[in-house]
């Protein structure tokens, strides 16, 4: 879980974030907004509310780390299910047959040489 939410802040590189276009668009809105936010703090009045604005930064960068966090708890959830499969195919035993009788039990991976 801690992993995840680390990987929710990385995964905002935008070289990571180039390959979804969707995200990546999303990204450069939030960019957009942090730059207004800054713009009125810094005295421009025509941009409209501070207020309005911060709090759409907000939901943006809220989306972005919440898609991050989904998409890294996802991989995870797939590369652990991938390993668990690799280690039943690894442990799993097999009747070797010779002869038409069973020679030996085997593990699935045993390769006849």
């Amino acid at each position: 879980m801690n992993d995840a939410l680390k990987q929710s802040f990385v995964k905002l590189n935008p070289k990571y974030m180039v390959k979804n276009p969707v995200m990546f668009t999303v990204e450069i809105g939030t960019l957009v907004m942090l730059i207004v936010c800054l713009w009125i703090l810094s005295g421009e009045q025509s941009q409209g509310s501070f207020t309005y604005n911060f709090i759409v930064f907000i939901v943006l960068l809220f989306t972005l780390l919440f898609a991050n966090f989904a998409e890294a708890i996802a991989e995870a959830r797939g590369k652990a299910q991938a390993e668990s499969l690799r280690k039943t195919r690894e442990d799993t035993p097999a009747k070797l047959f010779q002869s038409g009788s069973i020679k030996q039990l085997v593990p699935s991976t045993y390769k006849k040489r």
